[in-house]
């Protein structure tokens, strides 16, 4: 028999970087939530994830933690390189410059000059989860309770039941909720529990991740420090990551067709991955499959799914924890809005609108990155100390920096994915701009992200946007007084931002209404007529 507790307002399962996003978010904004996680509080994070994509890096500087984040993991002079070997420690075959964290804002780079406040920062999850965390539990209205897994839950049109037990005890709870969010990764308890299957395509190759330490390591290196290694050979390809510079490394290694997991010995392909004897721990293993999947629904009744739960792709281009925490954002303003009691329901509808065809865009993406970076075939002289083999090696690395420059460039895929097809953005007659994982168009146009402005003053629009909605106005002399009336009749909070841009491009409407995800809602050059139905319509509210 289990005991029962409390009705909760929302419970979200899943202590990772998403659900910890969702919860200090719905926090800022007044609302209380229950986080369970089935790891101890004091439990490292594995280092899963190791970019913090600037659209993430945006959220986290309104959470206040943006600059304890862009601290962590590599010391501040350790160049975050991308670089093409035939092994970790040798032969080095391109390189994508990218600057230490604190030389990031000097304009240099390969990724340099995003419009932006926040570019991508390379840090792994090892090192953000616990900023997260502290954050979390410093903030009120969030209850974290570790060590607590979720069994089962079910649902009918007014709550959610939850049955938890007790790591640590083995006793069961039942829990109820308003609403459930699952955060709770690629294996997902909660989608499992709602019956929503995966869509996409599966077991494109398989991998073992190897989280090591070793203190003699960085005395075999030949090549300059750099943040990622690819490495190509035809016996062991894999990837070896930095994670603090000094000691700790994560090693991806690609399993043959042939060798099962089991069958894979980590040590040897280590070694084969860095192309030298050296002594190691392995503090921990993961094995994976490759796949593009997308859940066929983001939700059903009153549960949701954020992050992994919903979609799992390849990890290129940083894109699959950052995804997640954008996830987060969209839904957690709409749930704090129907707490708060200015929005409908069926604002909640919308969520997967937005979300889901993103999950399938940036999923595409992401293989069409892996299929793009992988060599056709492996030369059989590309290590041999020859001519020939220089050659090859000078070949083979100019067409790698070229074929994958955008996977480490992804400024499209942070800023230019737009919302279409939501029944909360008012579209007009434009289109948004073409999509490019390294394109990026600013643009005013419903559903994209706000453009970044830096004004004369040297602040930042970002920084000046509202928490809530921000009705963004050219002209201060503009009559704008039905349009604020009508917010307050219904609830919404809207804070006006006065601008003076002139003709300044994108901005190219006198008025651009701005959410609370920093997406835009509407646009216009005058306050319509039918002010208040735009109202209603953006907070869900439909007759």
């Amino acid at each position: 028999m289990s005991a029962v507790q409390d009705q909760e307002n929302i419970v979200i399962v899943g202590a990772g970087p998403v659900g910890l996003t969702l919860a200090i978010d719905l926090a800022a904004r007044g609302v209380k939530c229950v986080v369970l996680e089935m790891r101890a509080e004091n439990a490292p994070a594995h280092p899963k994830c190791n970019t913090v994509s600037a659209r993430s890096m945006e959220i986290f500087r309104r959470f206040g933690i943006a600059d304890e984040i862009r601290q962590q993991g590599l010391p501040a002079d350790y160049p975050c390189d991308v670089v093409y070997a035939t092994r970790y420690t040798r032969n080095e075959l391109g390189r994508l410059p990218i600057p230490s964290w604190s030389e990031r804002f000097s304009g240099r780079g390969h990724d340099a000059g995003w419009p932006t406040d926040e570019p991508p920062h390379r840090v792994s999850q090892l090192f953000l989860e616990p900023v997260l965390r502290a954050k979390a539990a410093s903030v009120p209205h969030i209850e974290l309770r570790y060590e607590t897994e979720l069994l089962s839950l079910e649902q009918d049109n007014n709550q959610v039941t939850l049955v938890t037990r007790d790591v640590a005890s083995g006793s069961e709870n039942t829990l109820r909720a308003s609403y459930v969010i699952g955060c709770d990764g690629g294996r997902s308890v909660v989608r499992h529990e709602i019956g929503v299957p995966l869509e996409g395509d599966d077991n494109l190759g398989r991998i073992k991740s190897i989280f090591l330490k070793s203190d003699s390591l960085k005395e075999k290196e030949q090549l300059a420090p750099a943040w990622m290694t690819w490495v190509i050979n035809a016996e062991q390809a894999g990837t070896m990551v930095a994670l603090d510079g000094k000691e700790l490394f994560l090693c991806h290694c690609r399993i043959p067709a042939d060798v099962s997991f089991d069958g894979f010995d980590p040590v040897e392909g280590v070694c084969g991955v860095t192309g030298v004897d050296f002594d190691f721990e392995i503090l921990a293993e993961e094995d994976w499959i490759a796949r593009r999947l997308v859940a066929k629904k983001y939700g059903k009744g009153r549960v949701y799914l954020a992050g992994d739960a919903a979609h799992n792709w390849l990890p290129f281009a940083g894109f699959g924890m950052n995804a997640g925490i954008e996830d987060a954002i969209t839904l957690s303003w709409r749930l704090a809005a129907i707490n708060n009691g200015w929005a409908s329901e069926e604002l909640l509808a919308s969520y997967e609108a937005e979300r889901r065809p993103v999950g399938e865009q940036v999923s595409r993406a992401a293989m069409h990155l892996a299929q793009n970076q992988a060599p056709p075939e492996i030369p059989a002289a590309l290590e041999d100390d020859t001519e020939e083999g220089a050659g090859l090696r000078a070949f083979v690395g100019a067409a790698l920096v070229e074929r994958d420059g955008p996977q480490f460039n992804p400024i499209g895929l942070n800023f230019g994915v737009p919302y279409e097809g939501s029944d909360v953005i008012i579209s007009d007659d434009e289109e948004p701009p073409e999509f490019g994982i390294d394109l990026y168009t600013p643009s005013t146009v419903p559903g994209c992200r706000v453009p970044h402005l830096i004004f004369p003053d040297g602040s930042s629009l970002y920084d000046q946007l509202g928490p809530e909605f921000t009705l963004i106005r050219k002209n201060k002399s503009l009559d704008i007084t039905i349009f604020t009336k009508a917010a307050q009749r219904q609830g919404m909070p809207l804070e006006v931002l006065d601008i003076p841009l002139g003709d300044q491009m994108p901005y190219d409407r006198e008025l651009v209404l701005v959410r609370p995800d920093q997406r835009i809602a509407w646009r216009g050059d005058s306050v319509p007529a039918d002010v208040g139905t735009l109202i209603e319509q953006v907070c869900g509210v439909f007759a």
